[in-house]
This record gives structure tokens, sequence and C-alpha cells, in this order.
């Protein structure tokens, strides 16, 4: 039977080593969700493993639980891939017991005592505080880098595996204590399959990535696909209504030649809608996006939206006209859908491009009549408001 501070000691061991996972998991598969109730699951499940380890319970039974624990608690509360977030929970707890058992060994070899091994031993609760120690180090640093935007916690964890690696290796040249090869033979074959689920891990987050980057350059060449169909097909009316010009001149002079007003009024009028395509004119010295804008303006314009523009666009940036064409169709649609479904003063678009140190800010503000949808998914009520957006690129 063990004693109570015994009790207490494995209970609380056992809530950091499956809080710690959670956050871990929650970290590297950049999740979000509920961590206060993850939290409390959290102690549950630490006086559930507490309760076991009361009891000669093997601990390749405990890991496995605990492994389905943290994957259930991962999927209901941070809608995590199940296969993703079992393989790391998995791995997680072989490192961790990986590395109770070298820490436990190494304070056995010190202390020249192999009381260190016995997992029901005080001295064993020793080894396990330091292991802990170390887990919030670790921890401590990837939540720094998580902060910074560094992107560099596999690199952490992957020199804790190579460090588990090379002190299973000494271990087994060591012998001050005695560790049999039945025993050590286990955790070399860990330590080895450790560094590998990482560099498996490296390789499916880099094809998650290369996927999800070919999935934007589809979805932008079919918005530039669509925008280049719009502004071809604009510049062609137009050249068409410059190339007819001397045609509807001469059409005008024969109406009010023989004074035939109204009928000059209804040529003019019906001459409009072309012109007002090409009337308010935006250059910023790209053919493309001059188009794009102006077409937008224009589109904007026959649903009664009102577009004011402040542009002033440097020359010699390192954006690419087909990315900008990109950037600035998709505001400007999601803005005139907004503003078109607006009632009056709310119909307009602020569209605003300027030069900030080295950034080329883009500003978008438009009026729009309905709230967007809030983080739990719930709308608020009906209310009427302006929306802005706004992105920087360095130039």
């Amino acid at each position: 039977m063990m004693a109570w501070y015994q009790i207490l000691s494995f209970f609380l061991t056992n809530g950091l080593r499956i809080f710690l996972g959670l956050y871990l998991v929650v970290s590297l598969l950049d999740l979000s969700g509920d961590m206060k109730k993850a939290a409390a699951f959290s102690a549950c499940t630490a006086v559930c493993m507490t309760a076991f380890s009361c009891f000669p319970v093997r601990q390749i039974y405990t890991a496995g639980a605990e492994t389905i624990i943290l994957t259930v608690i991962l999927y209901c509360f941070f809608a995590a891939k199940l296969r993703m977030s079992l393989f790391l929970t998995f791995f997680y707890e072989i490192t961790i017991a990986l590395w109770e058992f070298i820490v436990s060994a190494g304070l056995g070899i010190v202390f020249q005592s192999e009381s260190f091994l016995n997992t029901k031993a005080p001295e064993y609760i020793m080894a396990v505080w330091v292991v802990r120690l170390l887990m919030l180090g670790i921890v401590f640093l990837i939540a720094k880098e998580t902060d910074s935007k560094n992107g560099q916690s596999p690199r952490v964890l992957s020199g804790a595996a190579v460090a588990g690696l090379f002190g299973i290796v000494l271990l087994s040249e060591q012998r001050s204590i005695a560790i049999s090869d039945d025993q050590l033979m286990p955790w070399l074959i860990y330590s080895v399959l450790i560094p590998i689920a990482i560099l498996f891990y490296n390789l499916n987050r880099q094809y998650e990535m290369e996927k999800t980057i070919a999935q934007l350059e589809k979805d932008k060449n079919a918005l530039l696909e669509r925008d280049y169909q719009t502004l071809s097909d604009t510049y062609a009316a137009n050249a068409k209504l410059f190339h007819d010009f001397h045609n509807h001149v001469e059409a005008l002079y024969r109406y009010l030649s023989k004074s035939n007003t109204s009928e000059a009024m209804e040529y003019l009028e019906k001459l409009r809608t072309p012109m007002q395509s090409i009337s308010q004119t935006v250059w910023i010295g790209d053919e493309a996006v001059d188009y794009l804008i102006n077409n937008k303006i224009a589109l904007a314009a026959s649903q009664q939206v009102r577009v004011n523009t402040n542009i002033e666009f440097p020359r010699h940036t390192n954006i690419r006209s087909v990315d900008l064409v990109a950037i600035l169709g998709n505001l400007l649609d999601n803005s005139i859908e907004a503003a078109g479904g607006a009632e009056g003063s709310l119909r307009f678009i602020n569209l605003t491009i300027r030069r900030i140190n080295d950034m080329l800010v883009i500003k978008v503000e438009n009026g729009c009549s309905a709230q967007p949808a809030v983080a739990n998914g719930r709308k608020n009520e009906h209310f009427e408001s302006p929306l802005k957006a706004a992105l920087g690129h360095k130039i």
C-alpha cells in the first residue's frame, strides 16, 4: 500500500503529464478550443491514473488508457484529427516513459542505488519530478516560440528525442548499477522509434503545407481567370466604343441638325452605360490592376454602391501583378457583396492603398447589414455597421 504522500505525488505528476501532453499536441497541431474544460478533464483523468497506480497494473496498460483518454479530449474539445492526435499522444507517452527510465537510472548511477528503478519506491518519485521539471522547461520554450512565431517547436522535440537516444546508449555502457539487457533493449528500440516518429510528423506537416499551398494556388488561378475574363470583356467593349466613336458623333449630329433633341438624348443615354465603366479612372501603373479596380468600381456603381478611392501606389515593388489582382479582386468582391446588401448611407466602399515605411497597406472599408458569425458559430441580432479589412505586405 502506498503512503499518502506517494498518492499525492502520483496525482500531481499524472495531472502535469496529461495537461502538458494536451498543450503540446494543441501547439503542434495549431488547435483551438476550451482549455479550461480540457484542464478539468485532465484532473479527472489524473485521478483515474492515480487509482490505477495503487494496484499492480502494468505501466503499458495505464499508458494505453491515458493515450486513448487524451485522444478523446483532443477530439471532443479541440476538433483534432483522430489519426494525428492518436499518433502524437502515443509517442508522447512513450517519450515520457523513456525519459523517466533514463533519469531514474541516471540518479541510480549517481547515488549508487537500484531503488530508483523501482516504480513503487519513493526514490522513483524523485526521478519523475525531475522529468516533470524538464517537461515544463520544454513547454516554456514551445510557448515562447509560439508567441514569437518562430515555428521551431519540432526542433526542440527533436533535440529531446536525440538526447534520449544518446542517454540509452550511455546507460547500455555503464556498469555502476545492474540493468539487464532484457530491460534495456525495449527502451533502446523506443529511443530509435521516437526520432523516426518526429521525422514522420515533420514530413506529414510539410505535405499538408504543400497541399494547402497547392489549393491556394488553384483558388487564386480560378479567381484570376474569372477577373481577367471580366477585364478582357470590359476592354473589348471599351475598344469597340472608341472605334465606333466617329459613327456615334455623326448620328448625334444628324439628330441635332434636324432638332430631334429627344432622339439625341435617348441615343446619348444608351452610350452612357459603356462610358460609365471608364469614367472613373484609377491609375497605379499596372495595366491589369487598373482594369480590375475600374471594373469593380463600375460593378459597384451598377448596384448603387458608392466607391471612394485613395491610392498612392509606389514604384518598383516586389509584388507580382497576378498576386495584386488576386488580392484586390477577392477584397473588392467581398466588399461589393456586403455593401450591396446594406441600405441607405451604408452602401459604400472605401479603398485605400498606401505605402507606410516599407509596407504596402491595402485597406478596404465597406458598409454591411448583418454581423458575421461569432466564434461559437451563432449569429448576433441584425444590425448595421461598417466593416474594415486591412493587410500589409513588405515592399
